[in-house]
């Protein structure tokens, strides 16, 4: 996606008060978005969108406005609400300033022209292959989902002379199967993403999920601490939610961070290794933050060693550390998170699915997590259940599947249990490829079931 409206930063820039200094972010956006229901393609979505993120520093206070008009009036209305908003906001008195153009240089990543410039047309073909995959899979099944293709590009400017354009490209697709008639009623689910069209196999997904979904009644389960194998889906929520209690630049500065007191300490099993790395064509690729810094790849856990908090400017200035270049768009709701690590990637084992299976004598294997919800980020409590395809595993085998349990559990204990990691690897990100997880199935000695449910 060419940007023409580059010069516009420019011009906003020159319209700046003198005792003011900014940064400033333009995306460009172009998505389709394809659901699906009931085995018909219906709510198709095309959107293209420009939209300007203004942040100004004047006398030691920041303040954030963002707009969509980048007319001369737009660009005017949009520096003075930047300035009202911070002659009230609170001093920053260790922010250094936005960064000059010295220092990292932000390297090419992988991006397909291809996939930014799928026509309507394409994507309803995509969405039709994960219907057809599903339906020739589980005949007579009620097939759900979603074909999201993209692309984004951002271009960031500011007073000290930096600048810095990332492009990125986009396919994510979820499949859900179910037989709501069924008694209780049962269901598969598959979900991946790529910066290639090309390397995401819709009907592969729909196949997946079928062959999830229970064909036999679930049976009842009793809450209990059980050895689990996780599927890709369920893993990435963790480590997703991991990312933003115990890497961010906020919960580390704020102090509630669940690994502020273990910097630096083996918490966790050698097998385990996490890294932020936004370069990798295994993730969906960006070579810059919003604040124009080069991103690089950022140790999380080495061999089980917990490393530091990712930072921005503003989180990295009150900590009195350098930036890591994770700067999300200073306005909410990603002001409020901070930065996070929003590209994770988790090193692959050696082990197959059925490896796991094989070495959990008896257990649960959960296909995916719902509703996952913070209890205490403190201890890394989450709360959440088990949904689209939860089985007992007895004797090393997937014996019978069982109806879905409540869990309220700390991910920090379910990663200290860790036994094994497999060695195929998906990608997992939210609709528009915002944040991403990269990772395999993994097998824990360790995760706490509270209660279930009648389905």
């Amino acid at each position: 996606m060419a940007s023409s409206t580059g010069p516009a930063l420019e011009q906003l820039l020159s319209q700046l008060p003198q005792d003011v200094a900014a940064d400033v972010r333009l995306v460009e956006q172009r998505w389709g978005t394809m659901r699906f229901a009931n085995g018909v393609i219906h709510q198709p979505h095309l959107e293209r969108s420009r939209d300007v993120s203004l942040r100004v520093l004047t006398d030691g206070r920041l303040g954030t406005a963002t707009t969509s008009d980048l007319s001369l009036g737009g660009i005017a209305a949009l520096i003075a609400s930047a300035v009202a908003t911070a002659r009230v906001a609170p001093r920053e008195p260790r922010f250094p300033g936005f960064p000059s153009p010295d220092g990292d240089r932000a390297r090419g990543v992988a991006f397909s022209e291809a996939t930014a410039r799928l026509s309507p047309e394409d994507q309803v073909l995509l969405a039709q292959g994960a219907l057809e995959g599903a339906e020739s899979a589980a005949p007579g099944s009620r097939v759900s989902g979603v074909v999201n293709v993209g692309s984004e590009q951002l271009t960031v400017a500011n007073t000290s002379g930096r600048r810095g354009t990332t492009r990125r490209s986009v396919i994510q697709s979820s499949v859900l199967v179910e037989r709501p008639e069924a008694r209780p009623p049962v269901s598969g689910w598959s979900e991946s993403a790529h910066w290639r069209a090309d390397r995401l196999d819709p009907e592969e997904l729909g196949r997946a999920a079928a062959a999830r979904m229970p064909r036999d009644p679930p049976e009842p389960a009793k809450p209990g601490l059980y050895r689990t194998v996780l599927l890709g889906s369920a893993v990435s929520d963790l480590l997703y939610m991991l990312g933003y209690l115990g890497f961010g630049g906020h919960a580390e500065e704020e102090g509630w961070s669940c690994l502020k007191r273990h910097r630096g300490e083996a918490l966790f099993p050698k097998i385990l290794t996490l890294e932020d790395d936004a370069r990798t064509p295994a993730t969906l690729p960006q070579s810059i933050d919003f604040e124009g810094l080069a991103k690089r790849t950022t140790p999380l856990v080495s061999e089980g060693v917990v490393g530091e908090a990712v930072t921005d400017l503003v989180t990295a200035a009150r900590l009195g550390r350098s930036p890591s270049g994770h700067g999300l768009p200073p306005e909410a709701p990603f002001g409020e998170w901070g930065p996070i690590p929003t590209r994770v990637l988790m090193k692959p084992g050696a082990a197959s699915v059925e490896d796991l299976v094989r070495d959990t004598r008896q257990g649960i294997l959960v296909t995916r997590l719902h509703y996952v919800r913070v209890v205490d980020p403190g201890k890394s409590v989450i709360t959440g259940m088990t949904r689209d395809g939860t089985y007992r595993i007895e004797h090393g085998e997937v014996a019978a599947p069982i109806r879905n349990l409540r869990f309220t559990e700390s991910i920090l204990r379910v990663l200290r249990g860790l036994e094994a990691v497999g060695k195929a690897r998906g990608c997992f990100a939210d609709e528009r490829g915002f944040s991403v997880v990269t990772c395999p199935p993994i097998l824990s000695r360790s995760f706490r079931f509270t209660s279930s449910t009648l389905f």
